[in-house]
């Protein structure tokens, strides 16, 4: 592994265990996001490990849609 690729590849996770531990903000998002953005522009990982983070951002971002649902379906109820 490149030192590039680790820099970029800590990074990118260090964001997305943040998002895990239930930080929400569109700041953080943007900045998991411009992560991989630009770790793939600039070949530090390549297609399948943008594609897998993309994939868990994704998913990071329908669960938490999901628990604000339930949020406020509760608070109407």
């Amino acid at each position: 592994m490149s030192r590039n690729h680790k820099i970029a590849v800590d990074m990118i996770e260090s964001r997305l265990s943040k998002l895990l531990a239930g930080n929400t903000s569109a700041q953080l998002h943007a900045e998991t996001s411009m992560a991989f953005e630009m770790a793939h522009s600039l070949g530090a990982i390549d297609l399948n490990e943008y594609t897998d983070y993309v994939t868990q951002h994704n998913q990071i971002i329908e669960r938490q849609h999901q628990d604000l649902m339930a949020k406020l379906e509760r608070l109407s109820a």
